[in-house]
């Protein structure tokens, strides 16, 4: 699910904190090296963003590891950028928005 919700650009996304426990310093870590790291990221609100991260933990809850959610096969028309924004996310999510579940 995170990774459609960055492909459609994250709208209509919502956080889903399944027991993925996140404090606002958290957050905004998780918002500033993602900025930092993908400067694309720019275009999508801040709320979005976290939404998407917080769905990565929700699978990585799920029983998914951060390898498997990286290893997924694209879309055939993403860029290699998108590609690579969406491991970012998932990465910086994993590390900042639940470190205990990855």
């Amino acid at each position: 699910m995170a990774l459609v919700c960055l492909i459609v650009g994250l709208v209509g996304c919502s956080p889903d904190n399944g027991g993925a426990e996140s404090g606002q310093l958290s957050q905004e870590r998780f918002l500033t090296e993602l900025r930092n790291a993908a400067p694309d990221s720019a275009y999508s609100k801040d709320e979005q963003l976290i939404a998407t991260g917080f769905q990565v933990c929700a699978e990585l809850a799920a029983g998914a590891d951060l390898d498997e959610l990286g290893a997924r096969d694209p879309a055939e028309n993403l860029t290699d950028e998108t590609v690579e924004r969406i491991r970012i996310t998932q990465a910086l999510a994993a590390e900042h928005l639940c470190p205990k579940a990855a």
